[in-house]
């Protein structure tokens, strides 16, 4: 009875390790991805960015309102096939990377990213906030369905 408790026990532990590697793999497969998502910003390549996320998703940004009150913020919001038509200023060089480690939830084929990040133009922090993406597993590769972010200048934390 005792070996059989034994072999038991260590099939568990097998089965919940394995899948604790399986998520852990997936949530850095998953930060790889919008690791490409800052990448794409910088590229301003419009292909860059169809090729990790959903052309019908979209792209939500709150940011302060320019002549608002203090604290009044602008929504600008489009498809994500927009966004990416649009591309960025070829002419300034950006960065952008996460302050800490990004809270990142996984479950069958969706996920949830969400942290904080700064952005710097031309090697000086333009402005911090909070990047949140929802992210979908299609035919086995992850995706960006839909991103959020807030353009924060004022009162950023110390990066990394």
């Amino acid at each position: 009875m005792l070996i059989r408790k034994m072999l038991y026990l260590g099939l568990l532990s097998m089965l919940v390790s394995a899948n604790a590697y399986s998520q852990d793999e997936e949530r850095q497969a998953v930060l790889a991805l919008m690791q490409l998502g800052f990448d794409a910003v910088a590229s301003g390549d419009p292909d860059d960015m169809r090729a990790i996320q959903l052309a019908e998703g979209t792209s939500l940004s709150f940011r302060p309102l320019k002549g608002g009150a203090p604290g009044e913020l602008e929504m600008r919001i489009s498809t994500n096939e927009a966004l990416a038509a649009a591309g960025t200023d070829d002419a300034h060089t950006t960065l952008e990377r996460w302050i800490g480690e990004p809270t990142v939830l996984i479950r069958g084929p969706i996920a949830v990213v969400w942290g904080e990040y700064e952005y710097f133009i031309d090697g000086v922090r333009a402005h911090c906030g909070v990047d949140s993406a929802d992210l979908v597993k299609v035919d086995g590769e992850w995706k960006i369905a839909n991103w959020m972010w807030t353009v924060e200048p004022e009162g950023c934390p110390t990066g990394p």
